[in-house]
């Protein structure tokens, strides 16, 4: 005889484990709500000392803002991060793409609006250990290793299916990133931009010091960054077609060094390999609706976009932020899955949302046309900014606040 897996009534139920799922569970947990965290695969675990380990660093990383920081900190989870993997970012160098390697066509330096820093490098498997640290420290109940397989939302709750329990909740939040089971299941069509490009992804340790800058080239639909890192590494973030990124991911791992010092321009001299070489398709998915009836999206699930402005963790982090922020103001008598508070929530991230979709791909299509034009302007535009001690101002503060 079949037994029901027991039933689990919560305020909250999150899918999704990753970055947005982790801070978000936290975060609604320290305001007083019922929260239960689950996630298809298991709980990340690292080595016992792996902070120590000078000679493995992680290619996935973030930049995160100043804003970001503050709230990290807020929540307690900032207090969990080495110092030792953290670098900040004092400023960044731009190149448009007929510029000499010499001198950037644009600097923002943080002391230019009057900052110590413009934001943070940190790895992704640093940050997603600190989340996991002070998950430990709340009351969340966590499932991991648990694949959901029906999901339902009908009268006054959301039923979550899992291979061993039943959920119940008023809300439940879709933070299962670009690949969405939650989207999927609730039947939300996604509106896709492909950039044609993959993104390549490494490190390297440099000959020269970074200086914590952030340096970036501009080219004919591509980009290449190089993110100050501790210990004299860099990040490396090549934006590129997908022949020539398949091309260049066919080298060795020096090969493909010794290409990413001629096109910076050896601004950092010669870099040595520290780290496997990843790759990913660059796609801007956003969906129909971040909001149903007792169902919310945040993160990816909701708007994936483009790695150039570097502000897609970011913007995650903005949606639990908004969601948490109207929460602490909703009436008791509310309940957290009502469709017009949830869609009014939606509606607050709207704007943030289109102004980051407008940077990257006004960026990316304005470098990418061949026309002499097209670029001359660029140039102009970049020059002006240069030229402006109250535009660097702006630009630092706005990059840093977001």
């Amino acid at each position: 005889m079949a037994v029901n897996p027991p039933l689990i009534k919560t305020d909250v139920v999150i899918v999704g484990a990753g970055l947005v799922g982790l801070t978000a569970a936290i975060a609604l947990s320290r305001l007083g709500k019922k929260v239960v965290l689950t996630d298809a695969k298991p709980a990340q675990s690292l080595a016992e000392n792996w902070v120590d380990d000078v000679n493995h660093w992680d290619s996935r990383i973030y930049a995160l803002t100043n804003q970001t920081v503050d709230w990290l900190r807020s929540l307690g989870i900032w207090a969990h991060m080495p110092a030792s993997r953290i670098n900040p970012i004092s400023a960044m160098h731009l190149w448009s793409p007929t510029h000499s390697h010499a001198t950037p066509s644009l600097c923002l330096d943080a002391g230019d609006a009057h900052l110590t820093e413009m934001g943070f490098i940190v790895e992704s498997q640093a940050l997603m250990d600190a989340c996991w640290q002070m998950l430990k420290e709340s009351e969340v109940t966590v499932i991991t290793d648990a694949p959901a397989h029906a999901l339902q939302y009908s009268g006054h709750v959301a039923r979550l299916s899992l291979p061993q329990h039943e959920i119940e909740a008023a809300l439940l939040i879709g933070a299962d990133g670009g690949r969405s089971w939650v989207r999927t299941q609730c039947g939300v069509n996604v509106h896709k931009v492909d950039f044609a490009q993959t993104a390549l992804v490494t490190n390297y340790r440099a000959e020269r010091p970074h200086g914590d800058i952030a340096r970036q080239w501009f080219g004919a639909h591509e980009t290449l960054a190089l993110l100050p890192m501790p210990r004299q590494q860099v990040s490396l973030v090549w934006a590129l077609p997908h022949a020539d990124a398949a091309q260049k991911q066919a080298l060795s791992a020096e090969a493909l060094a010794a290409e990413v010092e001629a096109r910076s321009g050896k601004a950092l001299g010669t870099l040595t390999p520290n780290g496997e070489i990843l790759a990913f398709p660059l796609v801007q998915n956003t969906a129909d609706s971040m909001a149903l009836p007792h169902v919310l999206l945040l993160g990816d699930a909701a708007h994936q976009v483009h790695p150039m402005a570097g502000q897609g963790v970011n913007l995650g982090f903005q949606d639990v932020q908004a969601l948490c922020q109207h929460i602490a103001q909703l009436p008791a008598v509310r309940p957290l899955g009502d469709a017009n508070f949830l869609r009014h929530v939606m509606r607050t991230r709207q704007m943030d949302i289109l102004k980051m979709h407008a940077l990257t791909r006004g960026l990316d299509g304005l470098f990418a046309r061949p026309q002499a034009a097209w670029t001359h302007a660029a140039l102009l535009g970049l020059r002006a900014v240069e030229n402006s001690a109250m535009l660097k101002r702006f630009l630092i503060r706005t990059a840093t606040q977001n």
